[in-house]
């Protein structure tokens, strides 16, 4: 999560003292011990050219009365600071994930924490047993193998992956992902 966007009534368009008093305990549990927040107005007036959208300030989106302010506040700041946003047409590249998302959301923290913590980490969305999968594959040092684990729903499963493209199913019971990859390397490295 980075962050949260709410409305304001009138044109209270910079987040209350009130606001301030949550957000600042909120942040310090983030790992970046920031967060993004978003204020919506709906007193912007017409822009420019009416039905296009328009930013009266580097941190203000607006269409219509419709305005959303953005602001960051760090675990120790005394106000929030404006950051300044910008809109940028392309593709969603965040559309590949959505089938996953679900997992994603499951293990973020020790999918997060496996790769800050191994070198090569890779994910990947593939093909799982009744829907799209999240794949982890965590290489090994030699050539070829690699630790890999599949999220499907409440699915959790491990693989040890052979250089010739083959893979043996590991017989482990472990949600916690992160325990899992990390039981599978110790048993691994005991050999």
């Amino acid at each position: 999560m980075l962050g949260v966007a709410h409305t304001h009534p009138g044109s209270l368009r910079h987040p209350s003292s009130g606001d301030y008093r949550g957000d600042v305990r909120w942040v310090a549990n983030l790992k970046g011990q920031e967060g993004v927040f978003g204020i919506g107005t709906a007193d912007a007036g017409p822009g420019p050219q009416p039905g296009i959208a328009w930013q009266p300030a580097p941190n203000v989106q607006a269409l219509g009365d419709l305005c959303l302010s953005w602001y960051v506040l760090g675990a120790r700041d005394k106000n929030y600071r404006p950051v300044p946003v910008e809109l940028t047409i392309g593709p969603d590249l965040a559309a590949p994930l959505r089938p996953v998302w679900t997992e994603l959301e499951a293990h973020a923290e020790r999918l997060d924490r496996l790769a800050r913590q191994l070198t090569g980490v890779k994910f990947e969305v593939t093909a799982g047993h009744q829907k799209s999968a999240l794949a982890l594959t965590v290489p090994l040092p030699d050539a070829g193998r690699a630790v890999r684990v599949e999220l499907e729903g409440k699915a959790v499963r491990y693989r040890l992956l052979a250089p010739d493209g083959g893979a043996l199913a590991a017989d482990l019971r472990e949600d916690r992902v992160d325990v899992g990859v990390f039981l599978m390397l110790s048993e691994l490295a005991a050999r």
